[in-house]
């Protein structure tokens, strides 16, 4: 019982306290305010704030417009509780009159400073589309101690912004929060980035931490929604924006900064910007065409930019995860009105970053459908670096990626632990997976990824599943394994009807010179390719340790083909080709093969007896049969003259003599042979 009357008692002084509150709180109608949007208000509203500062009472602001004229502002110092009736109902705002020298609509200085339920109106009108670059009505509309001493402890929640040529929020200072805010029409639409124009900014100013900005919604914002710059512990969750002209988030030299669970829509430049950023998380987020290269003047135009542009290594510890990217590029539909999602992930000069199971889907500018307009139209995921930079201890796994008009994952530059595991790439336009200048992305990794239906949008010679390449250099220390790529036409269903376009599986190029060392190519499964399953371009070479004397790449084993009602087959990199590295590989068969391309010291292992293999003597083009004379001749076929292994061209009858070569290819009744090199000749021996 006695609990029971002290549990009352606590509970009655409570209410009590909180009726007096109420009671107690002082009202801007009191001091003059008249709130008819027509007359000043300027002068009592400030009278009832500095009283409410000095009695520590709230201050409550009823239904209804104050006006503050163009020339003048309302100081809010420590202690104040401003407390209107709604966002739509408790309004103060200014007229469209523009001066350069124009103060902030509201000054708030101080600590424990709390604004609730209050709409601001900066006063330039609004114009059809909601888009204007008209300097009218104030730059900005809360300037929280920007160009002062930092504030601390300052709440603003369930309030509006509106219609300011500037900024909606400026700040300085800790303890800082923005929740269920609406921010309208802010900043100069489409114009140069420079300004940083935008709703919320503390841009060039420092001592700022534990800032949150939560649940409040953007829109019709030039040019960046929010803009941080060096603040330690930042939170930005599940706010919504729409139709911002540049960033939607932009981040800089930020520490601790966690973006979560926010949606993000029509962006002109990247729909997350961070950079030279630490311990960073972006997670969860939805994005739709967070990245209209053509709404603006946008640069990289990514649903998420991570990295350093500077090169300084700043850019390190971040996890980009769990997040929905989604555009509307199409290989059926070219709409050109359609909203375009130009890159997907974009990655530049970054260390130890992890980017997990994030959806990407329809990729690509859809103004210019037909051609790429940079490196990252297109892409879906890419890691790339600057001129002097470099990324190191990048991964990327679990990621699915669809419908991309260039390539699926783009690797691209100088590099160091770049691992790319257990992704999902479906039609990409390009290759699925590039690994590009990787002479120097030591230790990397690609494996456990599965890569169907590339689209090879437009139509280059070359389009492989994974496409590794190098600039006078060294592909090497890389490891291709476990990896399943198939191109199979499917033609059981009228919905589901495909035409094969990719060249390769996996397929190695260069410029200039390209060596090939240390590498691991093993139990990956390839088939239905048009060209070859394993690829090489010509000035691809095996390794010389000292200059002619070559050293063979044997890290090619248990690579597979075959389809689904196929016997499998053991694959041999560049079987089709004419030439091809110096690689040793092993395969089964039963008989000295008649076709493809084999290296010296190749092993055919013997399925009849299997004690016993084949060994390749020389490198060359098998051939079993040597040329006779009126037969005839299907395309693809081989023959043997000599030391020479030819190969139909085009079918047809033989002729009645020995043919004479003309160069490389050679004209014999109706059939036309090329030549494929020297014949390469294999030695029965036992295990």
């Amino acid at each position: 019982m006695r609990f029971l009357i002290l549990l009352l008692i606590q509970v009655t002084l409570a209410s009590g306290a909180f009726s007096r509150t109420r009671q107690e709180a002082l009202n801007v109608r009191t001091f003059g305010a008249l709130g008819d949007g027509t007359r000043s208000d300027v002068v009592a509203f400030q009278q009832a704030i500095d009283e409410a500062a000095r009695t520590g009472r709230v201050l409550n602001v009823p239904r209804g417009r104050y006006y503050i004229p163009a020339a003048a502002s309302l100081s809010i110092p420590s202690g104040v509780t401003l407390e209107g009736d709604g966002k739509f109902s408790s309004i103060i705002f200014t007229d469209s009159t523009y001066r350069e020298d124009q103060p902030s609509l509201i000054h708030v200085g101080g600590e424990d400073i709390v604004i609730r339920g209050i709409g601001f109106d900066g006063g330039r009108p609004v114009e059809p589309g909601q888009r204007s670059t008209r300097l009218a009505g104030r730059y900005n509309l809360i300037n929280i101690s920007f160009d002062t001493k930092a504030s601390t402890r300052v709440l603003i929640e369930r309030c509006s912004f509106s219609d300011a040529h500037g900024r909606g929020i400026i700040f300085r200072g800790t303890q800082i929060t923005i929740q269920d805010c609406d921010f309208l029409r802010l900043g100069r639409y489409n114009i140069d980035f420079k300004a940083v124009d935008g709703a919320i900014s503390n841009f060039g100013r420092n001592e700022c931490a534990d800032v949150r900005i939560l649940k409040n919604n953007f829109a019709y914002i030039g040019t960046h929604a929010v803009s941080a710059y060096r603040i330690n512990r930042l939170d930005i969750e599940g706010n919504k924006l729409t139709q911002i002209s540049g960033i939607g988030l932009a981040n800089h030299q930020c520490q601790n900064l966690n973006i979560r669970a926010n949606r993000i829509e029509y962006t002109g430049d990247n729909g997350v910007d961070v950079q030279r950023c630490t311990q960073t998380n972006i997670s969860d987020n939805y994005f739709f065409a967070a990245g209209n290269k053509h709404a603006g003047d946008a640069g990289s135009a990514a649903a998420i930019f991570y990295g350093d542009d500077y090169a300084q290594g700043t850019a390190v510890n971040a996890v980009i995860s769990n997040n929905f990217i989604r555009g509307a590029f199409s290989f059926r539909n070219k709409n050109p009105e359609a909203h375009t999602q130009n890159c997907g992930i974009y990655i530049i000069d970054a260390f130890h970053v992890k980017v997990l199971a994030n959806a990407v889907n329809s990729i690509g500018d859809i103004a210019n459908p037909e051609e790429i307009t940079g490196i990252e139209d297109g892409t879906g995921i890419m890691i790339v670096n600057s001129k002097t930079g470099r990324s190191e201890d990048v991964l990327v796994e679990g990621n699915s990626v669809s419908v991309t008009k260039s390539d699926g994952i783009l690797v691209n530059g100088q590099g160091r632990d770049i691992r790319v595991l257990n992704n999902s790439i479906s039609s990409a336009g390009g290759d699925g997976i590039r690994f590009s200048s990787v002479a120097t992305n030591l230790f990397g990794m690609i494996r456990n990824n599965t890569i169907a239906d590339g689209r090879n949008w437009l139509r280059r010679k070359i389009s492989a599943d994974i496409f590794i390449e190098t600039s006078n250099g060294w592909i090497t220390q890389l490891n291709v394994s476990e990896n399943q790529l198939r191109n199979n036409r499917r033609l059981t269903h009228n919905s589901l009807k495909d035409t094969v376009y990719t060249t390769h599986g996996i397929y190695f190029s260069g410029t200039g010179y390209a060596k090939i060392n240390n590498l691991i190519v093993a139990d990956n499964q390839i088939t239905g390719h048009l060209l070859d399953e394993i690829g090489f371009a010509e000035n691809v070479s095996a390794f010389e340790v000292t200059k002619g004397k070559t050293f063979p790449a044997i890290g090619f084993r248990n690579n597979y083909g075959g389809g689904t009602d196929d016997q499998p087959w053991s694959i041999v990199p560049g079987y089709h080709q004419k030439r091809k590295p110096w690689i040793i590989t092993e395969s089964y068969g039963t008989a000295v093969p008649e076709y493809g391309n084999y290296s010296q010291g190749s092993v055919i292992h013997d399925l009849a007896n299997p004690g016993e293999k084949w060994v390749a003597l020389n490198s060359g083009f098998a051939a079993r049969n040597m040329w006779e004379p009126e037969r005839r001749v299907g395309l693809g076929r081989t023959i043997y003259m000599g030391n020479q292994t030819w190969r139909c061209i085009r079918a047809g009858l033989t002729g009645k003599k020995i043919p004479e070569p003309r160069g490389a290819e050679m004209i014999d009744g109706t059939v036309i042979w090329e030549l494929m090199g020297e014949r390469v000749k294999f030695k029965k021996v036992s295990n």
